[in-house]
């Protein structure tokens, strides 16, 4: 692994709405001896509304970001958000694989694009490149005790075959590095049921009825908490769970931590360096039976 040719894609919400899966991430990176490193320049993704609009833009916002992180040396980039994973790793694999439209936007954007950039998802920039051993070896206060479901949503696998890391419909890197925390999980049928994204927004009763299974389900079956890699799918499950809690009987508060910040805690970090006050659904009152919050203030 080139250290130096790292680099992280935060899009719209790392550095805004979830400032806490950043600060999270930072203190993983230090962790396990990874340079922590943005991006210069970068611009949005796009998301699923650019792309339902105007795929064209779609593509020439993320042409952009690939040239722009080849232009800064980076080889490797990580891509925390689910939604600017699945645009960045569509148009890497649709310019690669398309030398005319390459070709034609290089030329058009005053941005050329080499296929020098490897576009990766959190989860499989945490499995395959850093590794379960190195991941294993920084656990000072394993999770045992702990029972989780891992929830990848709908989007951080379902990619171009050729782009994928894991398996679609069922995926893995999540709890195998939940297991490597010394944590339990659950095999769960609702890892990949879609959170309703930004209809919380627009259409908020849709999205409350995805989330209200998701969480029932995951309570029914007893698990700590419910953990996650994207900040949307973060966002819905945490922080309106009173509403749908109430709507949907489900009985008690479930956590929704992100990935990091459950490697943070069995790597021993103070909860605060991973910012875990800003979870709306608390994890202390789960936790507090496990190794990792013992004598710790979150």
């Amino acid at each position: 692994m080139e250290k130096d040719n790292i680099a992280l894609y935060p899009g719209c919400s790392l550095e805004t709405s979830s400032s806490h899966y950043l600060k999270s991430l930072r203190t993983v990176f230090s962790v396990l001896g990874i340079p922590f490193r943005i991006m210069d320049g970068w611009n949005c993704c796009g998301a699923t509304s650019v792309k339902s609009i105007d795929y064209d833009l779609n593509l020439q916002l993320n042409h952009k970001n690939l040239a722009l992180a080849e232009e800064q040396g980076i080889k490797e980039l990580v891509v925390p958000c689910a939604s600017c994973y699945h645009r960045l790793a569509d148009a890497e694999y649709t310019l690669n694989k398309d030398e005319k439209l390459r070709t034609e936007l290089n030329g058009k954007n005053d941005f050329t694009y080499k296929r020098q950039v490897k576009v990766r998802n959190i989860l499989d920039f945490f499995v395959n490149v850093v590794g379960l051993d190195l991941i294993s070896k920084n656990v000072k206060k394993p999770l045992s005790g702990l029972t989780v479901a891992c929830y990848y949503g709908c989007l951080n696998t379902r990619v171009p075959p050729e782009q994928s890391f894991d398996t679609g419909e069922y995926p893995m890197t999540m709890d195998m590095i939940v297991k490597a925390l010394g944590a339990n999980v659950i095999d769960w049928s609702y890892k990949t049921d879609c959170c309703g994204a930004s209809l919380f927004i627009t259409v908020n009763s849709i999205a409350e009825k995805l989330v209200g299974k998701i969480l029932k389900d995951a309570g029914l079956r007893r698990v700590d908490c419910v953990t996650v890699s994207c900040p949307m799918c973060q966002t819905n499950l945490d922080t309106k769970q009173k509403t749908i809690r109430s709507k949907n009987s489900i009985e008690r508060p479930l956590p929704v931590p992100f990935i990091t910040q459950l490697m943070g805690l069995a790597f021993g970090c103070n909860p605060k360096d991973l910012g875990l006050n800003k979870n709306f659904v608390p994890l202390k009152s789960i936790l507090s039976s496990c190794s990792v919050v013992k004598n710790e203030d979150e």
